[in-house]
């Protein structure tokens, strides 16, 4: 099944202190993080397309090490909403998958189960069993443990027909509402179920320096 890939390369850095986009960091093999977020949908050739969606400043920097004939690049806007829209009005596949690029440990394996998904449901998220006990903490101190054998950590990337999710989010903005993740908007804009398959425990997102050391 052919899909496009919409990668979100916009968000500002604030817990890795680095003083640029933790997209450009370099892990242990001199590679960003960026390239490894990159490298399996690059190599696949179902993925037609790549939308990056990325700010000014980091714009020129994507573009010069980017594959002109499959990447392009999309302003994002001032809130992750406006900027997974704004990556959505350019993408021409009827399947999109929509990933964080500081997710660089994607497997293939898991793109595969999501896009065997998609002839059945017009949603799909990759998700994990929590290893750890889950418990709900009030101004420092445990209020009480959660049972977690319904519970699951949900990753990216996430599929979606692309015209449902346009839909969604075309919804979402003109309703006012805001969320970090794309299954959320698809709870609070349609009945549509969202059928979780299962993800991998590598594929964590990098948020601060010990993430990648």
């Amino acid at each position: 099944m052919n899909y496009s890939l919409l990668l979100l390369a916009a968000g500002k850095n604030t817990k890795m202190g680095l003083g640029y986009t933790k997209m450009f960091y370099s892990m242990d093999d001199g590679e960003t993080v960026l390239h490894h977020a990159l490298q399996i949908f690059l190599s696949d050739q179902r993925c037609k397309q790549i939308v990056i969606v990325t700010n000014r400043t980091d714009m020129p920097k994507i573009l010069l090490h980017s594959d002109k004939g499959k990447v392009m690049i999309v302003n994002g806007g001032d809130r992750r909403i406006d900027s997974v829209y704004n990556g959505l009005m350019a993408i021409k596949e009827d399947v999109v998958l929509i990933h964080d690029g500081a997710r660089p440990f994607v497997k293939l394996e898991a793109v595969n189960r999501l896009l065997g998904q998609m002839d059945h449901y017009k949603a799909c998220v990759l998700g994990i069993q929590s290893k750890d006990i889950i418990k709900e903490v009030y101004q420092g101190f445990v209020k009480e443990t959660i049972e977690s054998n319904h519970l699951m950590l949900i990753q990216t990337p996430q599929s979606y027909k692309t015209s449902f999710i346009i839909n969604c989010y075309t919804r979402a903005i003109m309703d006012g509402i805001e969320a970090l993740d794309d299954a959320t908007i698809v709870e609070l804009t349609s009945e549509e179920p969202i059928k979780v398959v299962d993800g991998n425990h590598s594929n964590y997102k990098i948020t601060t320096k010990e993430d990648v050391n």
